[in-house]
């Protein structure tokens, strides 16, 4: 019988789990804004420069991002929470409103991941 890859490579899994949320550099909250991550073209450059080492040690099959012929608006944040979720992490997703420096106000999403062991 063949070994789950989720078996086989526990602590690889870990590892590519610790490299994406210090990529995304949780606040104290452990939480990110997705506008950050949206305005940041290094940040999703390195999270997509990951797949490859992603494909070694994780199923993909079901991720879309890895899909060919597929268009997703936002490929960076359906491998993070793709791969952490297989990692038994949790997203808590909230609404918020946020001032820019004109005084205006903008909505945007916060992401809280966290792990129940």
């Amino acid at each position: 019988m063949r070994i789950k890859l989720s078996e086989k490579y526990q602590s690889e899994r870990e590892e590519i789990c610790n490299k994406i949320i210090s990529i995304l550099e949780l606040d104290e909250n452990k939480s990110f804004l997705l506008c950050e991550l949206d305005n940041d073209t290094e940040k999703q450059n390195k999270i997509l420069q990951m797949k490859e080492d992603i494909q070694k040690y994780f199923s993909v099959s079901c991720i879309s991002s890895f899909r060919p012929n597929f268009e997703c608006k936002r490929p960076y944040l359906n491998i993070v929470r793709s791969i952490l979720r297989k990692q038994n992490y949790i997203f808590e997703r909230s609404e918020i409103e946020k001032s820019k420096n004109d005084g205006s106000f903008f909505r945007s999403t916060k992401y809280k991941i966290f792990r129940n062991n």
